[in-house]
């Protein structure tokens, strides 16, 4: 592997929830892309540990959820209008939450399914 590259693994909880409504129906994905003061994985030759005030001047504005980092798999992004492929991000106490509901690509049903069978 070349040393200039960089790869991060995202070790946090990913759950698939079901959406039960008049209006709406379906799966939708949630987790935290990141968590504040924690120490992460390893990241190749070091960890790291994200500040709480990290994201305080971020521009969150135009933000797209990809599979497995890969801009060719996009799955959500957070100026979509409507449901299906509308991505919400939330800063909390806990650190960065994302919630979607993917579109129905098969790279997103197959990410779906090893969420639910816990390989992701």
């Amino acid at each position: 592997m070349d040393k200039n590259q960089e790869i991060r693994q995202l070790t946090t909880k990913i759950e698939v929830r079901s959406i039960e409504g008049e209006e709406e129906k379906g799966e939708y994905i949630e987790g935290y892309a990141l968590k504040f003061e924690k120490w992460s994985e390893r990241l190749y030759y070091f960890k790291e540990i994200i500040s709480r005030g990290a994201l305080d001047e971020a521009d969150m504005s135009n933000v797209i959820a990809c599979f497995n980092h890969k801009q060719d798999y996009p799955l959500a992004r957070n100026t979509v209008d409507g449901d299906i492929g509308k991505l919400e991000l939330f800063v909390d106490n806990i650190g960065l939450r994302f919630r979607f509901k993917p579109t129905a690509t098969s790279y997103a049903k197959d990410l779906i399914e090893n969420i639910r069978s816990g390989v992701v």
